[in-house]
């Protein structure tokens, strides 16, 4: 039971440190090194802190403790829509190792108590004031100064069995509706809707394509330029207050502060035989102060997307 109240606990100040850092929103960051990294430290802190000695006794013990105080705050925080599980899940292998580090700070400091009464070593005031005060007085120094924005580009490619004038004539109908997923997605996994349909009002520069998308979600985009038969890149124009709030975590918004998709190049390339290798390269940028991590997210989510978005061409040109 005690040890129930240690991560119940510790998951409540979590929750009290994330809504005021949402409250703050403009002056204190989310996405931030304070939130991300220091914050869960003062999580697995006093959830060992809280413990009876004989509840963490090993580093073990005292390092794998805070990831339950860790899973319990995503599931209140997605639960209470404070944040959304897509986020959570990309964040939280992080999130759980820093409160394990947490975690082996307070059994050193018990440690270093030298085995003296167990309610001596409990997170004292001061030690609590530091928890609360130290990572909203560190957000605020830092707020969006960490940030760094960092362009990616990613490419997938298919080889379809038709020459390149039947995959540019799907490519480039004035309406397109989407094939049905075969499988479950990665994207689909981490609630990115559904595509469901494409329109576009003419192939010329300026041209403009919408994509559209369940639960409302759509993208707009212009023809920068085309080669007929082999190339096509489009300007993407993502609206993040157009996209609906249910839809996608705020923190990974389209278009929003972020992530942004800049630009989308289809390349048709003759094959032997008829076929086609059919190239989608997409180059958007990530803005975070992690971009080491949030590049790993991103290379995987968008292979995935590309990736459905090239099936269902060489689908559609194979039945045409």
């Amino acid at each position: 039971m005690k040890s129930l109240f240690a991560i119940v606990l510790a998951a409540v100040y979590g929750l009290i440190i994330r809504l005021l850092f949402g409250f703050a929103n403009g002056l204190m960051e989310i996405m931030s090194v304070t939130f991300i990294f220091l914050v869960p430290v003062g999580v697995g802190y006093l959830t060992v802190g809280l413990l009876a000695p004989g509840r963490a006794s090993t580093r073990t013990a005292a390092f794998f403790l805070p990831w339950l105080t860790s899973l319990f705050l995503l599931v209140v925080t997605v639960l209470l829509n404070v944040e959304g599980a897509a986020c959570w899940l990309m964040v939280f292998p992080i999130f759980a190792v820093f409160a394990g580090f947490g975690g082996l700070l307070a059994f050193a400091h018990r440690t270093r108590k030298n085995r003296k009464a167990a309610d001596s070593q409990q997170p004292t005031r001061l030690n609590l004031s530091l928890l609360v005060a130290g990572p909203l007085l560190l957000g605020f120094v830092e707020g969006e100064k960490a940030l760094v924005p960092k362009q990616l580009t990613i490419s997938r490619e298919v080889v379809v069995g038709a020459p390149p004038a039947a995959v540019w004539q799907q490519l480039t109908r004035r309406r397109t509706v989407a094939r049905p997923a075969g499988g479950r997605s990665l994207a689909g996994l981490f609630g990115f809707p559904r595509h469901l349909t494409t329109t576009l009002d003419s192939c010329r520069v300026g041209g403009k394509r919408v994509a559209y998308y369940e639960k409302g979600l759509y993208f707009e985009e212009t023809v920068a330029s085309y080669w007929p038969a082999r190339r096509l890149v489009l300007r993407v124009n993502a609206n993040p207050s157009a996209v609906p709030a249910a839809v996608m975590d705020e923190h990974i918004v389209i278009g929003g502060k972020h992530l942004n998709i800049l630009q989308d190049a289809y390349q048709l390339t003759p094959l032997a035989g008829g076929r086609t290798r059919l190239r989608l390269a997409s180059r958007f940028y990530i803005n975070t102060p992690f971009n080491w991590y949030a590049e790993i997210w991103a290379h995987y989510l968008m292979a995935d997307i590309l990736d459905g978005e090239l099936a269902g061409l060489q689908a559609r040109t194979a039945a045409s």
